[in-house]
């Protein structure tokens, strides 16, 4: 098995004032803006930009539709955006100056909502290398997990923004499904890639994953409409033991995919890994001296993001990294 080995660049330190990286995108002049929310206040947002400059704090004001009303944030072209409830997009051409507001379309040429008015978006990363930007959802039974996803076509020239479709992951293509119950598998992460789109799923229980672990995991392949295509990975049925067992995942701006496990009694004893989506094959991670307790959060070409929680947000590390 390979080996990233990071080595540190840039180190930028934080007195717990916010809770954690809720998703990240790293911009090619090694720029990193971090969603993430206050420390004391779990409902008011922030997106960090850090740079060579410093730190920009850029508070998301808005008035939330719910209590899981939560912002998204996107990479696009140099510079970001933030969804807004799923009505607007906030893009911010580059880092200093205001966003352009860009109202998002939700209505099919009959004249229906293509997004359900009581859906939730969720922060859950996403990635996308077109106009096309994939953002988690849930819908109709609300614990804060996403088992739907939307599809948003965006142009900042035309300075246009509306919804595509609306879907469910198909969880007949699952081994170890439930059928039991209509649940549909959740999404963690998702990505669009040479026009394919990707999605990790951590399984479909709705049971508590921190008290009983989690039924499967997968990285599949799907259609704008929710069909799995291809199970690039399937995990056995993580039930069958008196053990916890689960991972996450989380799409990067690279062929890698993070993978997160939630126990550190499992088989990589709590150790990150990655997954190329190039090669097929697993990656160790090893961090660089003093950053053992550092995640992996975002990987594009030769860079690489960590942050360090500790009762808050503590440090936040942009590195690079060889495979050897």
């Amino acid at each position: 098995m390979s080996n990233l080995k990071l080595t540190i660049l840039k180190k930028w330190e934080f007195d717990n004032e916010f809770f954690f990286v809720c998703a990240s995108i790293l911009l090619p002049d090694g720029t990193v803006v971090i969603l993430t929310s206050d420390h004391t206040d779990w409902h008011k947002y922030y997106a960090l930009v850090l740079s060579t400059e410093g730190v920009k704090k850029i508070s998301i004001e808005y008035t939330p539709m719910s209590n899981r009303d939560y912002p998204v944030l996107f990479r696009y072209k140099e510079g970001f955006g933030i969804i807004i409830s799923a009505k607007e997009v906030r893009y911010y051409s580059d880092m200093h100056s205001s966003p352009e507001i860009i109202p998002i379309k939700n209505k099919s040429l009959l004249r229906y909502n293509i997004v359900p008015e009581k859906a939730q978006q969720r922060y859950f990363q996403n990635i996308s290398d077109s106009q096309t930007i994939p953002v988690c959802f849930e819908n109709e039974v609300y614990y804060g997990n996403a088992r739907s996803f939307a599809l948003l076509e965006f142009d900042d020239i035309a300075k246009t923004a509306k919804w595509k479709t609306f879907s469910c992951i198909d969880k007949k293509a699952f081994t170890y499904r439930d059928n039991r119950t209509t649940d549909t598998p959740k999404i963690d992460s998702l990505k669009i890639s040479d026009k394919r789109i990707y999605a990790f799923i951590p399984g479909e229980s709705s049971s508590s994953v921190n008290k009983w672990g989690m039924d499967y995991y997968a990285l599949v392949q799907i259609s704008a409409e929710g069909k799995v295509i291809e199970k690039i990975i399937e995990s056995d049925n993580l039930h069958t033991d008196h053990k916890k067992h689960g991972v996450n995942g989380c799409f990067t701006d690279s062929e890698y995919v993070i993978l997160t496990p939630l126990f550190k009694t499992d088989d990589w004893k709590g150790k990150q890994k990655v997954f190329s989506l190039t090669t097929r094959e697993y990656c160790d991670i090893t961090l660089p001296k003093g950053m053992a307790k550092h995640k992996l959060e975002n990987i594009t070409g030769e860079l690489c993001l960590t942050s360090l929680f500790d009762s808050g947000l503590k440090e936040v590390s942009l590195c690079n990294y060889i495979n050897i």
